[in-house]
C-alpha cells in the first residue's frame, strides 16, 4: 500500500518529540505539503477539527513520564477516532527507561480506530535536565534526527510491501501486558520567583494544562501543573523554579544515574 498523506499527532510541551515525529514523516518520502500537523500540546485545541482522512498513514507521539506516556498525551488521543489507519507509535523519554511507554502508546492506538504497523522509542533532554545536572543535553540531536529519518523510511517501505493490513502480523514492542498501574508521582509544582520575572508571559504560553496564570504575576495553579517543566525551559531569565525538593534531588541523582548515552530503538 502507497502512502500519499501523513497526519501528525503529538504532545510536546518540551518540542523533543516534535522534533522527532517531523523527522520521521519527513524520511518516508511523503510530499511535504502532504504532511499534516496536529499539535495536541496546549488547552483550547478542537478535535473535532483534527485533519485525517481514511488513508492517512497516522504517527502519534508523547514523552514518557514515569515509564508511561505523559496521561494528558492519552487523554488528548482518546479523544480522536479513526477508521482503521496504520499508525506509528513514537515515545520519547529522557535518557533514563521506556517503561511501558510504547505498550501505553499501542493499547489507546488501537482504542481509537488506529492500526500500529511500526514503534520507536528515541531520546529527549529530560525534563528535569538543568545547567548544573544536564541529563541528556540537547537531544534529540542530529545523530537522532538522522535515525528517525531512516525509520521513516523504513515504515515507508513496510507499507509498500503489504498489499493490505489485514494480515499483518501483530507488532511486538516492548513493556508490560496488561498495563500495571501508573507510578504515584509526588505532587509538586513550579511557581515564580517574583524578582527575576519580566512578565513576558512565556511561562504561561508554554504551558499544556493551563496551570499558569497571571494575577499581579505569573503564579499556578498546582493541581494542574503536570511538572513537564515546559515553562521552565522557556523562561528567558531563570525565573521559573521547582517547589519540590524530592524533584530537585530526583534532578541530581538522574544527571549521576543516566550519563551514559542511551541510542534509539525501533520496532518494524
Amino acid at each position: 500500500m502507497k502512502i500519499n498523506r501523513i497526519s501528525q499527532f503529538f504532545f510536546s510541551p518540551t518540542h523533543s518529540t516534535e522534533k522527532i515525529v517531523i523527522a520521521i514523516a519527513a524520511g518516508t518520502g511523503v510530499d511535504p505539503l502532504n504532511i499534516i500537523e496536529n499539535n495536541l500540546t496546549y488547552p483550547g485545541y478542537d478535535e473535532t477539527l483534527i485533519d485525517a482522512q481514511p488513508n492517512d498513514l497516522v504517527i502519534i507521539g508523547g514523552p514518557v513520564y514515569a515509564g508511561r506516556i505523559a496521561i494528558t498525551a492519552i487523554e488528548r488521543l482518546q479523544k480522536l477516532k479513526f477508521a482503521g489507519n496504520p499508525a506509528v507509535l513514537v515515545a520519547v523519554y529522557g535518557n533514563r527507561n521506556l517503561g511501558d511507554a510504547l505498550i501505553d502508546l499501542r493499547e489507546t492506538a488501537i482504542s481509537i480506530g488506529l492500526r500500529p504497523v511500526a514503534g520507536a522509542a528515541f531520546i529527549g533532554e529530560h525534563s528535569y535536565s538543568t545547567k548544573k545536572f544536564p541529563i541528556a543535553k540537547g537531544r534529540p540531536d542530529n545523530l537522532d534526527k538522522e535515525k528517525a529519518r531512516d525509520f521513516g523510511e523504513q515504515v515507508a517501505q513496510k507499507l509498500q510491501s503489504l498489499q493490505s493490513l489485514e494480515n499483518m502480523p501483530e507488532l511486538t514492542l516492548p513493556g508490560t501486558f496488561p498495563l500495571p498501574e501508573r507510578r504515584v508521582i509526588p505532587p509538586s509544582y513550579v511557581d515564580t520567583d517574583a524578582a527575576r520575572c519580566i512578565k513576558c508571559g512565556a511561562c504561561q504560553l508554554a504551558c499544556p494544562t493551563g496551570a499558569v496564570y497571571n494575577k499581579g504575576g505569573y503564579k499556578t495553579t498546582p493541581e494542574l501543573c503536570t511538572i513537564c517543566c515546559a515553562c521552565i525551559k522557556a523562561c528567558p531569565k531563570g525565573a521559573r523554579i521547582m517547589v519540590s525538593e524530592h524533584v530537585k534531588g530526583l534532578a541530581e541523582k538522574l544527571f549521576q544515574s543516566c550519563a551514559d548515552r542511551k541510542e534509539p530503538e525501533t520496532f518494524i
